[in-house]
């Protein structure tokens, strides 16, 4: 199974899906990023890459830059060296990314960026994912589900943090992540190992079951 990773920055997608079993090409644009990603990487703007160079992937994830949309760049952004700039700058690389995979067809596809990113790009996400207190996802894309249960009173999908419904305060998490130091430096909102493992999980039992279905 291959997967391509773009965005991929420190390997928050491509660890886990290399855990379990995909062979992962990362595309980061930044070289001391890329420096640090433990998988073959390209380095390079995915705005230069012809997609039809990577067709034949199982799976395309990427997580656009998501400075432009978040509620932090819109409180505090006019103060800033290089202000937010959602519709250009930020859209540019989400319609990079939607292009990609139009093009280059994979069987899967997922799109990760912060649910207000939805004020600029008016397709509806699959899913509205917590995956830390106060890191709340948003996910675009053709792909199996995973991360159950599905909270149907909020529509929200949750991970197994301690703020499911049903579940006590003092109940355990389901998983926990720790961020080592260094990816605190580069980035905290790395997508936690567990979350990338469940989906590639879900993806190779879905690729799996369908090569059953058709030898049957």
């Amino acid at each position: 199974m291959k997967a391509l990773d773009l965005f991929s920055g420190l390997g928050g997608w491509s660890d886990g899906l290399a855990a379990e079993g995909f062979e992962v090409l990362g595309v980061e644009i930044e070289p001391k990023i890329a420096a640090l990603y433990k998988h073959p990487v390209i380095v390079a703007d995915i705005c230069d890459l012809n997609p039809e160079n990577f067709r034949g992937y199982d799976l395309i994830v990427g997580s656009p830059p998501c400075r432009n949309f978040t509620t932090f760049s819109c409180v505090f952004g006019s103060t800033w060296k290089n202000p937010p700039d959602p519709e250009g700058g930020g859209m540019k690389l989400v319609n990079a990314f939607i292009n990609f995979v139009e093009i280059a067809k994979p069987t899967y596809w997922l799109m990760e960026n912060v649910p207000r990113l939805q004020k600029w790009y008016h397709k509806k996400p699959r899913a509205i994912v917590k995956l830390g207190k106060t890191m709340k996802r948003a996910f675009w894309g053709d792909f199996p589900a995973f991360l159950v249960p599905l909270d149907m009173t909020r529509g929200t999908l949750i991970t197994g943090l301690k703020d499911r419904p049903n579940c006590s305060r003092n109940s355990p998490n389901l998983h926990k992540y720790v961020y080592p130091e260094w990816a605190r430096v580069w980035e905290q909102a790395i997508i936690p190992l567990p979350v990338s493992q469940a989906l590639g999980k879900a993806i190779r039992e879905s690729i799996l079951s369908s090569e059953v279905s058709q030898v049957g």
